[in-house]
């Protein structure tokens, strides 16, 4: 499995050098913490995995006829607030999932997003995630609740589908389309 071996590597290095730049930089985090969800995935190669219809690595045709999957997410976030502004603070956060567990699966996904957060704790943010479904997009947006001292912060993403992925090419060579992915997630932490 060359695919598996180099989305591993390319996944290792993308984590080590940006944790280094984000190490150095010295500013102060807000948000960072465990983070859980579920991902609702359309009918594609992954929602296919994850409903036992194929194998990891199956070269048979999609029937995109197939139903959506659902998965869990669990993971964390590294966040570092870049600049603090009068009304927005520049952010970059890093959210590392494992889903599928519940379907026996183990689907790892790394994502880089950079934003903007409101002082009222509205936030944008988009970049690049790597999962077994490939390199692509994921764009964000969310809202952190303040009680106090505990920070709750809520989330919505969107991967779109692509056919840029490491699930396999089938017989007639054509890229199959891995499937859009919408992923709700909730999470908590404390200020310091």
């Amino acid at each position: 499995m060359e695919t598996r071996k180099y989305f591993i590597k390319t996944l290792i290095l993308f984590l080590v050098i940006n944790l280094i730049n984000v190490n150095q930089l010295e500013a102060q985090t807000r948000n960072s913490g465990p983070r859980f969800g579920i991902t609702v995935l359309t009918p594609g190669l992954l929602a296919d995995i994850l409903n036992g219809d194929r194998k990891l690595g199956d070269e048979t045709e999609v029937d995109y006829t197939q139903r959506e999957a659902i998965m869990s997410q669990f993971g964390w976030q590294w966040e570092t607030i870049l600049k603090e502004g009068s009304e927005f603070d520049g952010i970059i956060e890093w959210v590392g999932f494992i889903g599928g567990l519940e379907n026996g699966s183990l689907v790892p996904s790394l994502s880089a997003l950079m934003g903007i957060r409101k002082k009222d704790g509205f936030e944008i943010a988009m970049g690049p995630t790597a999962s077994l479904t490939g390199i692509g997009l994921v764009v964000g947006a969310g809202h952190t609740f303040t009680y106090g001292d505990l920070n709750v912060p809520i989330n919505i993403a969107w991967v779109p589908s692509r056919s840029n992925h490491f699930l396999g090419t089938p017989l007639s060579e054509v890229k199959k389309l891995s499937g859009h992915g919408v992923t709700i997630t909730v999470g908590f932490n404390f200020q310091k």
